[in-house]
């Protein structure tokens, strides 16, 4: 189950953002009369007058009035948004600090290996997920070009440099992947991503190609195809299919697949 709260919390940073902001048009307002605009209508003409909160006079909003009118308006809109932020992040806090769908899971993780052993949990572990994630996509399955042999850090073989600094960096991570796998793709293709990967939080699947030679013709076009193979298989870039590239001239940038994987990955 995926778990929301960051995202909340995220939506309650943007409400202090606005709230600082809204706080700032209301001060720039704050001399204003204390007036409230009335509206009328007139031969199908909208009418303002002035209304006096405390007498409750009422005055008609004449040409030069217009500018004042403006900005009392304004002040009433500012007023209303400003207290609708302040009760939406008031609501906020208060579900945060009591909401975490984690603590469903903890049910079970804090039970006793023993009684573990005797149940079927309402929701897979993160463990017990990314266990048969693993056994249900083995690796390695791209005899084509024979077995890798330059070592990763967790003790696993790739076929290039560049990709031994992506499964070093995922590890890094502790984000669990598996290389070279067999994928078939919708309409029967078969491909071997250099990559599958599991975001464990959202426990959705991720392929990861690198393209490590796109200064050679003939190696880009057949590339482009294979791209446009995931996508045709249902797989989009962005979103399914991650990318990095590289040229003779140009390395893999290192920070750079930091930041795919921390956007994509975990």
């Amino acid at each position: 189950m995926i778990n929301y709260k960051s995202l909340l919390e995220q939506q309650l940073l943007e409400l202090e953002k606005l709230l600082v902001q809204s706080n700032k048009n209301l001060a720039k307002l704050n001399n204003l009369p204390n007036y409230r605009i009335k509206v009328s209508k007139s031969n199908g003409c909208n009418q303002m007058y002035l209304v006096d909160r405390e007498s409750g006079t009422l005055k008609y909003a004449n040409k030069k009035s217009q500018k004042l009118v403006k900005k009392l308006v304004q002040r009433d809109y500012e007023t209303a948004v400003n207290k609708k932020i302040v009760s939406l992040k008031n609501v906020l806090e208060k579900f945060l600090s009591k909401y975490d769908v984690d603590e469903i899971t903890e049910v079970y993780e804090k039970l006793s290996p023993a009684r573990k052993e005797l149940l079927l949990p309402i929701i897979e572990s993160s463990e017990a997920y990314i266990q048969r994630w693993i056994e249900e996509n083995p690796e390695h399955q791209n005899e084509y070009y024979g077995e890798g042999n330059i070592a990763t850090a967790d003790g696993g073989y790739v076929r290039s440099k560049s990709e031994r600094i992506i499964a070093d960096l995922l590890d890094k991570y502790h984000v669990p992947y598996r290389y070279e796998p067999r994928l078939e793709l919708r309409g029967r293709h078969i491909v071997y991503p250099d990559f599958m990967i599991l975001n464990v939080r959202k426990r959705k699947t991720l392929y990861w190609e690198h393209l490590g030679l796109l200064s050679e013709y003939d190696y880009a076009k057949k590339n482009f195809n294979k791209i446009n193979d995931y996508e045709e298989g249902g797989l989009f870039l962005g979103r399914d299919l991650i990318i990095t590239m590289e040229t003779e001239n140009v390395p893999i940038n290192t920070l750079l697949v930091e930041e795919k994987i921390k956007l994509y990955c975990l």
